[in-house]
């Protein structure tokens, strides 16, 4: 006749075996969907790039471009770069003033000569940048709307 002790043990490791099944399961869902958080912030942001990965932001004759300089750090750039984004993908090729739109983006802790030679001093900043040497600073709204408003 078999033991109580023997079913007892079996009991116990088939639980264990199905503690360690769940455990496993929550690991690879958790590095999974890290691994999906991470991919999507360290996608590239800028259209234009020297061969050296700069951005660039010579503008070239009859361009004008409009540069957004972010950190990832700050929830105002968080917040605001899907809203750039979408208009950088709308309006990059159209008309402003007579010249060509063209939209880039600046991580400034990735590219921090290129924030100080812009005297960028906050977070989100937007600049244009004209073909003759001369800049602006973008003072409209911080949205799609804003940005398709000024720049129509």
């Amino acid at each position: 006749m078999p033991s109580n002790n023997n079913k007892k043990s079996n009991s116990r490791s088939s639980k264990q075996d199905y503690t360690m099944l769940a455990f496993l399961g929550l690991l690879v869902v958790l590095f999974g969907a890290y691994y999906l958080a991470t991919k999507s912030n360290s996608e590239t942001n800028t259209i234009d790039t020297f061969e050296n990965g700069e951005p660039n932001l010579q503008a070239s004759n009859g361009e004008v471009i409009v540069a957004l300089f972010y950190a990832d750090w700050c929830p105002h750039c968080v917040a605001f770069k899907p809203d750039y984004k979408k208009a950088m993908s709308e309006l990059t090729g159209n008309e402003y003033k007579g010249k060509t739109l063209r939209f880039v983006m600046v991580d400034c802790d990735k590219h921090k000569t290129l924030a100080k030679e812009n005297n960028v001093s906050g977070f989100p900043t937007v600049k244009i940048l004209n073909d003759d040497g001369s800049s602006d600073e973008y003072n409209g709204e911080r949205s799609f709307e804003g940005l398709t408003s000024y720049f129509a």
